[in-house]
């Protein structure tokens, strides 16, 4: 094969491989949230699969694997969001607030004589209670759709399934078949690692913590439906800046509202102090391993990953936008490198 045979060949080669390539992203693409969701059970349960493989054989211990995560994580999940938005509807439901004169006596009394009481009747009243359903409504229509991801519970068993199996193999081909020198590929391939792990690792250990403090807290100052309020708050405290106070703080102004000053006066400094501040002990110690993700590209990353992959893109997100940097700082150095 002559020299101008060989470039013709890579060429069409080239062009069959983004004519392929565009029509798997087609036909990929209704499964995405499967697949993505796949690769990040797999990166979370790889450890235990590859200590189950060492004494099991791949093919056992992947299986094993599974039915432990489904087992310890996957049914107690459905069974807690599903309690979870019984209760939203509950919450909905039985949501009962003070009539608005009573509402605007106390927001008189508080607020001083100065404050004209018609303007705190009936439009705020209305406000809360349609504010409150309103919050609930949602949540509960969130929750509920749910379950349409079982469509993609076939593809994302077989996923997982290949990805604990044959993962360290399929990141061995990815590494031969990028034109990148050794060195190079394992960077990339750290970052990326960091990258999952304080997207993942870090984000779910804060939010996990946090709705165990918002809990501990509502069930102190008697509050109900403690299922919806967990899984509101877990929920709530992986978005930036929104976190666990999106929670507390309207718990907080509720009761001042229904006249529980003692009560809410507590909340409002439990809140403050430990759940909130947990974030300041709990982040630092889970993100010793991870990558060191700045607060932009973590804002973005997490709000842009919704709006393109789901809820899947709140770690999605950070890590694409993470990767991204990492790529033009290998560039960087890499031009640096030429121009010695």
């Amino acid at each position: 094969m002559t020299a101008a045979e060989g470039e013709r060949s890579t060429a069409f080669l080239q062009f069959l491989l983004l004519v392929v390539g565009a029509l798997s992203l087609l036909i990929v693409a209704p499964f995405l949230q499967a697949l993505l969701s796949a690769g990040l059970v797999a990166y979370l349960v790889a450890p235990v699969n590859d200590r189950l493989g060492r004494r099991l054989g791949s093919t056992s211990g992947t299986v094993v694997t599974i039915l432990l995560t489904v087992v310890v994580v996957v049914v107690p999940l459905v069974v807690l969001v599903s309690l979870a938005a019984e209760q939203a509807l509950s919450v909905a439901r039985t949501a009962q607030l003070p009539d608005a004169a009573t509402v605007g006596a106390r927001l008189q009394r508080w607020l001083g004589p100065a404050v004209d009481r018609s303007m705190l009747t009936g439009p705020l009243s209305s406000a809360l209670r349609t504010g409150l359903r309103g919050l609930f409504g949602s949540f509960a229509g969130v929750v509920g759709g749910i379950s349409a991801v079982a469509v993609g519970a076939v593809v994302f068993v077989f996923t997982l399934f290949y990805l604990l199996r044959d993962g360290d193999r399929f990141v061995n081909w990815l590494r031969r078949a990028a034109p990148l020198d050794a060195a190079t590929a394992d960077r990339l391939v750290r970052r990326t690692d960091e990258l999952l792990w304080a997207a993942v690792v870090g984000n779910v250990a804060v939010a996990g913590v946090q709705a165990v403090l918002t809990v501990a807290g509502f069930v102190a100052v008697g509050f109900d439906n403690i299922a919806f309020w967990a899984v509101a708050t877990f929920a709530l405290s992986l978005l930036p800046i929104i976190g666990a106070s999106i929670v507390w703080l309207p718990a907080v102004a509720y009761l001042l509202v229904v006249g529980d000053l003692p009560a809410a006066v507590g909340l409002f400094v439990y809140g403050t102090v430990i759940i909130s501040g947990s974030d300041n002990v709990v982040r630092p110690l889970a993100m010793q391993r991870g990558a060191d993700l700045n607060s932009g590209v973590l804002v973005v990353g997490i709000f842009g990953g919704l709006a393109v992959f789901g809820f899947v893109g709140l770690f999605v997100g950070p890590v694409v936008l993470g990767l991204g940097k990492a790529l033009v700082a290998e560039l960087v150095t890499q031009r640096e490198r030429r121009g010695q």
